[in-house]
């Protein structure tokens, strides 16, 4: 009923996701001050958190409290898993860092730890779901876990350059998921180059026969943004509320692109033109998707 109040708390939380993503920034050493300035730089953004209050903005600040501890040592992967899940429970994009995250858990811990770390995940969900599951358990987790979900053309801000039957169809769909999935293992691939590169360079880990060595800040976040924004490129739908899954990891992925400075800062615009463009034109949808790519 208190909506001032409401929103007096989803700006704590707009602050606190800021602060929290600068920290990151800054201890992965890959963004400048001025790139971290984009930050508070985003209209939509600032909406999406205090005027709109959507679950998203508490999912995305979960999200990066597990970055944190990922990034704290290996000693606090497990409560890194256990916030993870909680942001899961919360919204469902959050899976799109899952294939980063299990990458991740592969380079950095032993096999057993590796597994205990899923299975915490999957406890988290089963006590967050208790309540439903004991109830009814097809219904939630047929809703709760709805991949087929067809979302209303109408709030579409990347796809609305194509005919609406095109859009709801399950030919997109396949073909969105199977381009998501190839990309994530093209990805798979490189960063399993990199690490390689890591170990290699770490010869003490090597002749101790650890086989593995503690991946840096810059490394653990780079693999969980690249992991999620490669789902949001192929998503099938992106609403404005969903910007908040990506806007704080741009900073980040357009510093460490090979771009010249003005096309990074052009991207960024694009980007966010395109989110502040309502409704969504044909024109609008293009050029977010141009910037994407």
């Amino acid at each position: 009923r208190d909506i001032h109040m409401a929103q007096m708390c989803f700006m704590a939380l707009y602050i606190l996701v800021t602060c929290l993503v600068l920290v990151l920034y800054k201890k992965s050493r890959l963004v400048s001050p001025l790139a971290m300035a984009l930050l508070v730089a985003s209209k939509r953004v600032h909406s999406i958190f205090v005027l709109r209050l959507f679950n998203d903005c508490v999912a995305i600040f979960l999200l990066y409290c597990a970055i944190f501890a990922f990034v704290s040592g290996r000693c606090w992967w497990r409560r890194g898993c256990v916030l993870y899940s909680c942001a899961v429970s919360v919204k469902m994009n959050i899976l799109l860092f899952a294939p980063g995250l299990l990458l991740l858990l592969i380079e950095n811990q032993p096999m057993s730890e590796t597994v205990f770390c899923l299975f915490i995940c999957a406890l988290v969900q089963l006590v967050l779901g208790s309540p439903f599951l004991f109830t009814h358990p097809i219904a939630y987790v047929k809703g709760s876990f709805d991949l087929g979900r067809v979302f209303l053309f109408k709030w579409t801000v990347n796809f609305k350059f194509l005919p609406e039957d095109i859009f709801v169809s399950k030919a997109l769909a396949l073909a969105l998921l199977v381009l998501t999935l190839t990309t994530w293992g093209l990805f798979a691939r490189k960063w399993r180059l990199a690490t390689r590169k890591a170990r290699d360079a770490n010869s003490k880990a090597l002749r101790s026969g650890q086989g593995r060595v503690d991946l840096t800040t810059g490394y653990i976040t780079t693999t969980l943004f690249l992991s999620n924004f490669i789902g949001v490129v192929f998503a099938r739908s992106l609403h404005y509320q969903f910007y908040s899954w990506y806007f704080h990891q741009l900073p980040l992925l357009l510093s460490v692109s090979p771009l010249p400075w003005i096309f990074k800062l052009a991207v960024f615009a694009a980007i966010e033109l395109a989110f502040n463009i309502y409704p969504a034109t044909p024109w609008s949808s293009l050029l977010l998707q141009a910037a994407h790519f």
